[in-house]
C-alpha cells in the first residue's frame, strides 16, 4: 500500500485565504508555502479522502485567484488541476496509464475504462505524462524559475530507469516552483502543528459570529447516553438545534469529541460515562445567550436537551445526560481537538 494524500495551493495572502476558508465552512490546516502562496490541508472524510478539487474550485472563485489541487495516489501517480476564478483551466497527470481502469465485463472479457468510456482490452491507450507544460505552471510559483528543471520534473525525467515514487516526484515539482513542500506534500490526518511553521487551523465553528453586546458565553462538556445506532455527529447537530426552542434567545456551537484527552477534562468525562453505563457520546459545547446569567443559561439548556433527547430516544433518556463544568483551558483544549463541529441552524 503506497502513499496517498490530497491538498491544495492558493495564490493569495495567508490571512485572505484563512478568511475565505472560514466563510466556506472549511475544516483545514493552512500554512505559508511561499510569499503570497498558501498551502491548504483539508480534513479528510470517509476512506481518508479530502475533496481538494472542490475546495480549490470554491476558493479560487471566492478570492478571484488561482489555486491548484494536488493529489498523490498510492505512490503511483500525481494529479494536479489548476483553477482560476472557479474554473478548471489545466489538468496534469504524471502517468496517464495509471488512469486506465481495467475490469472484467459480464461475458468474462477483459476491458478497460478511460474517461468514462469503455474499450476492448487490445485498444491503444495513452501512456506517459499529460499536461506537463512548465509555462502553464510557472505563474503558480514564485521567484526566478528554471523552466527546464520544472519541465523535467513534470515529465518525470530523472535520469534513472528505476521507479520514482509519486510523492517524491510531487515534492520535486513543488520545489521547482520555489514552493515550500512541507505542507504541500502531506495531509491533514498527518499534520502536527509543531512540524508546520506558521500553521493556522480553520474550523467550521470559526464561522460563528462574535458575541453581540449583552450576550453571555457558557462553555460546558456534555455526556449523553445514546442508542447503539445513533450517529454522534447527527446527535451533535440535534443538540445544537434543540437550544433554539429554549425560553431564552440561545445558540450553540458543538464540538464532537473523539479520543478523550486527560487535560481536556477527560477524567471527569470518563467518570460520567461510567455512571451512565450505556453507550455514550461526549461533546464540548459553547452556549451563547442574552438576558440571563451563566447559571440560567445552563439550566435552560439542560431542560431543553433533556426533553429533546427524551422525545427522540425514549423516556429514560433524561437519566443519561450529564453536564460537566470545565476550566477555560480544559474546554478550549477539548473543543480544539473535536472531530466535527455543529452549530445552531
Amino acid at each position: 500500500m503506497g502513499t496517498s494524500y490530497q491538498n491544495l495551493m492558493v495564490v493569495g495572502d495567508l490571512a485572505d485565504v484563512v478568511g475565505a476558508l472560514a466563510d466556506l465552512g472549511a475544516d483545514a490546516w493552512v500554512l505559508p508555502a511561499a510569499s503570497g502562496r498558501a498551502a491548504v490541508l483539508p480534513r479528510e472524510g470517509p476512506h481518508n479522502h479530502a475533496d481538494a478539487d472542490g475546495l480549490a474550485r470554491a476558493i479560487s472563485a471566492t478570492l478571484h485567484t488561482a489555486a491548484m489541487s494536488n493529489v498523490v495516489f498510492d505512490s503511483d501517480v500525481v494529479l494536479i488541476n489548476i483553477y482560476r476564478n472557479g474554473n478548471r483551466v489545466h489538468e496534469y497527470v504524471s502517468e496517464r496509464e495509471m488512469l486506465v481502469d481495467w475490469f472484467i465485463d459480464e461475458n468474462d472479457e477483459p476491458k478497460f475504462r478511460l474517461g468514462g468510456v469503455e474499450y476492448p482490452a487490445d485498444a491503444e491507450y495513452p501512456k506517459g505524462p499529460g499536461g506537463a507544460n512548465p509555462q502553464i505552471f510557472a505563474p503558480l510559483g514564485v521567484g526566478p524559475m528554471d523552466l527546464d528543471r520544472l519541465g523535467a520534473t513534470l515529465r518525470g525525467d530523472f535520469g534513472t530507469d528505476g521507479q520514482v515514487f509519486a510523492e517524491f516526484q510531487h515534492r520535486l515539482i513543488m520545489k521547482a516552483l520555489n514552493l515550500d513542500p512541507t505542507g504541500l506534500t502531506t495531509a491533514f490526518r498527518w499534520a502536527r502543528p509543531e512540524d508546520l511553521p506558521g500553521a493556522v487551523r480553520v474550523k467550521p465553528a470559526d464561522r460563528a459570529p462574535r458575541l453581540p453586546a449583552g450576550w453571555t458565553s457558557v462553555k460546558v462538556a456534555l455526556v449523553a447516553g445514546l442508542p447503539p445506532d445513533a450517529d454522534q455527529v447527527a446527535v451533535g447537530q440535534f443538540l445544537a438545534d434543540a437550544v433554539a426552542s429554549a425560553p431564552l434567545p440561545m445558540r450553540a456551537i458543538v464540538g464532537c469529541a473523539g479520543v478523550l484527552h486527560g487535560p481536556a477534562g477527560g477524567a471527569e468525562i470518563f467518570m460520567a460515562q461510567a455512571r451512565i453505563r450505556s453507550r455514550t457520546a461526549a461533546y464540548y459545547i459553547e452556549l451563547q445567550s442574552s438576558g440571563a446569567d451563566q447559571r440560567q443559561v445552563l439550566d435552560a439548556a439542560r431542560r431543553v436537551w433533556t426533553q429533546a433527547l427524551s422525545d427522540r430516544y425514549g423516556s429514560a433518556a433524561h437519566q443519561a445526560l450529564e453536564l460537566i463544568s470545565l476550566t477555560e483551558e480544559q474546554f478550549d483544549l477539548g473543543f480544539g481537538r473535536a472531530t466535527d463541529y455543529c452549530s445552531t441552524t
